[in-house]
């Protein structure tokens, strides 16, 4: 898997469409925190809703690295779809990760206001869970759950805003609503979306596994 993996990576880097979303991730980043933030809960939240599209953009930008041809001899020379499709959500849960651990820390050093550990640990792990839920949407919104680019487009960003509009609801919206007033079980709300984005992940890499040997 660790070698399927570095494959699928290598083919990413070679393609370089991994470009677009991390550099609006890195301007939106700079623009946050170019001056005072706010409170630093506030400030996470806020990039925390940042971190959700980014994660759906670089997945799908993982998924669809190989043209259905190449696809088709990668998961051949892998072993099968569930390989194939596993290692694809492995390296999104990374890419999302390390630009978790990057929003995390960027205020840490732009800042002046005191960054408590608590609220350091709370940030990271609601931009984490923010990530997750953009690997879980990503997967369902690219090959070979969604074939064509273009419906791929309309549904990452339909899910992308719904994410937004439907509140306070897990993964996306309870992480925000919790970073953004930080009252009541902050830990135990993002605990809870945390649950609810790797379930998320995993029933969206079950249906692309389901769905990739029926031609997709």
């Amino acid at each position: 898997m660790t070698a399927l993996v570095r494959y699928l990576l290598s083919d990413v880097l070679r393609t370089q469409r991994f470009l677009p979303p991390l550099l609006l991730f890195g301007a939106v980043l700079g623009m946050l925190y170019s001056s005072d933030a706010g409170p630093a809960l506030g400030a996470y939240s806020g990039t925390c809703a940042l971190v959700y599209p980014v994660g759906v953009w670089l997945t799908v930008v993982i998924a669809t690295a190989e043209d259905p041809v190449r696809r088709s001899i990668t998961v051949v020379a892998s072993g099968g779809w569930g390989r194939t499709q596993s290692a694809v959500t492995l390296l999104a849960a990374a890419g999302v990760l390390g630009v978790a651990v990057i929003a995390t820390l960027v205020p840490l050093v732009t800042q002046s206001r005191p960054y408590p550990p608590e609220v350091v640990g709370q940030g990271f792990a609601g931009l984490l869970v923010c990530g997750l839920a953009g690997v879980g949407v990503g997967v369902l919104c690219s090959r070979p759950v969604v074939p064509q680019p273009g419906w791929s487009a309309l549904a990452a960003l339909a899910l992308v805003v719904l994410g937004y509009v439907l509140g306070r609801v897990p993964p996306v919206g309870m992480v925000l609503g919790a970073l953004g007033d930080g009252r009541g079980d902050v830990w135990g709300k993002i605990a809870l979306s945390g649950g609810c984005a790797v379930l998320l992940v995993v029933a969206a890499t079950l249906v692309a596994r389901t769905l990739g040997p029926r031609g997709g």
